[in-house]
């Protein structure tokens, strides 16, 4: 039997076919992919544009979104707090010293001729008569018809349920003061107790003077509580084009030179019904009225208001020097007439009007005698008589009897300079407060930290 050599095992292999790269075809195409993708992103971008353009109006229209540039608003002021020679109506007066007409005896040369021309003076006394009388009150109330243009008639109205469940408006009216136009909107000053809590405001101009007037729906648009002022907005567009030129920018003029018997009007409802007029005199001035971070100038006049007045006076020129005020009557003297002074009412109303943020620090101060300060060997400062609870001063440590001296390197010569100070800033800077406080009978300096806050 034969034996079989077994065969040697065949070497089996794969087959290994071996790719070679063609790089140009490769670059190539990612070139083209790249151009392509640019081409796609420049019409896409395009196209977005397009249609952003398109419907850029049609959505700002649907979202309300407002686009319009507002003019920024300033209420300069021309006068000096303590000025001199002036009448009360902001004009400077000089006071000519009369001069005696009595001829003085002089000596006679005999033999010179006097050929210079002797000045005859010839005195007449001339009584005033009634009809005097009315044209001055007539000139009087041709200024009071003009700075009419500048005011306007709020309205607030409040709904109300009644013991049966039914719903009901009611209204009450206030006097305005057109302050302002701001490209889209013009803007009324009025007193914020007199329409708090309204649901709808409406503001009708040219009300008084036998002028037809015209009534707009207004919002509220700024307001501050300390000062008891608020801005009624009413859109430019929902005035009547031909009634535009009916309305004019109240003028408003300066309170610092306010003098005692200067003739003043009032305007608004000084009785209680809406275009009233009064004509009267500053009784007193000089007064002042602290508030939260500040003081107001406040002066009186003689004329008779009740519980439902208010509106403005103006001086001889047809000038707002003052807003009538029931919320700051001092309370011995309710029946009085008290006016707060415009003119340090100004920067506030400029920050209402563009709605500018304000600040806050929280305390009532009083401004010290210089007498006072010296016997606490002081040259400047202002003493604190209340601190607001949950306010920047408060939470710092500020307590009542404090005398602040300085903030920053701002030295506080008085509680008007302590909130131009605080104009300088924004809420949540934080400002170095130096105070001087009593210890033991004795007077301790402590700097203190203070984050302001903004006002609501």
């Amino acid at each position: 039997m034969e034996t079989k050599t077994p065969e040697p095992e065949k070497e089996f292999r794969f087959i290994q076919e071996k790719v070679v790269p063609r790089r140009k075809h490769k670059v190539k195409k990612m070139v083209y992919a790249a151009v392509f993708t640019v081409v796609l992103a420049v019409i896409f971008g395009l196209v977005a544009r397009y249609v952003f353009i398109k419907s850029n109006h049609f959505w700002i229209k649907v979202l309300g979104i407002d686009t319009t540039e507002r003019e920024q608003i300033t209420f300069p002021s021309e006068g000096a707090e303590n000025p001199t020679g002036s009448d009360g109506t902001g004009e400077n007066v000089t006071i000519t010293p009369s001069i005696s007409t009595t001829p003085e005896p002089t000596a006679t040369i005999t033999g010179v001729p006097d050929n210079e021309d002797q000045a005859t003076v010839v005195e007449k006394k001339i009584e005033a008569t009634v009809e005097d009388y009315e044209r001055m009150l007539f000139e009087l109330k041709k200024v009071a018809t003009s700075a009419t243009s500048g005011l306007a008639v709020v309205t607030a109205i409040e709904n109300q349920v009644d013991w049966f469940d039914e719903t009901y408006e009611t209204k009450r009216t206030t006097t305005g003061i057109i302050i302002a136009e701001n490209n889209a909107e013009l803007l009324v000053l009025t007193s914020l107790d007199k329409i708090n809590g309204a649901s709808d405001l409406e503001v009708t101009f040219n009300s008084s003077f036998s002028v037809s007037g015209f009534t707009v729906s207004g919002k509220l648009w700024s307001y501050d509580k300390d000062y008891n002022l608020a801005v009624v907005a009413v859109k430019l567009k929902d005035i009547p084009p031909q009634k535009m030129s009916s309305i004019k920018i109240a003028d408003l003029g300066e309170s610092y030179s306010i003098t005692l018997g200067a003739p003043v009007i009032a305007l608004g409802k000084p009785d209680g019904y809406n275009g009233s007029m009064m004509f009267g005199m500053v009784s007193s001035s000089g007064d002042s009225y602290y508030i939260m971070d500040n003081r107001l100038d406040v002066f009186h006049t003689n004329l008779n208001v009740n519980n439902n007045s208010d509106g403005v006076i103006i001086n001889t020129k047809g000038q707002i020097i003052g807003i009538m005020s029931e919320k700051m009557k001092d309370t011995a003297n309710p029946d009085v007439n008290t006016v707060v002074g415009i003119s340090r009412l100004k920067p506030v109303i400029e920050k209402l009007a563009n709605k500018t943020e304000r600040v806050t620090f929280g305390i009532i101060g009083e401004d010290i005698p210089s007498d006072v300060l010296q016997s606490f060997n002081l040259s400047t400062g202002i003493y604190v008589t209340e601190v607001r609870s949950d306010s920047p001063a408060f939470n710092a440590g500020i307590k009542q009897g404090d005398i602040i001296t300085q903030v920053n390197e701002y030295s506080v010569t008085n509680i008007s300079n302590f909130a131009s100070i605080l104009n300088n800033y924004k809420p949540k800077e934080t400002v170095t407060v130096v105070v001087q406080r009593k210890v033991k009978q004795e007077l301790s300096e402590k700097s203190i930290k203070v984050v302001l806050e903004l006002k609501e």
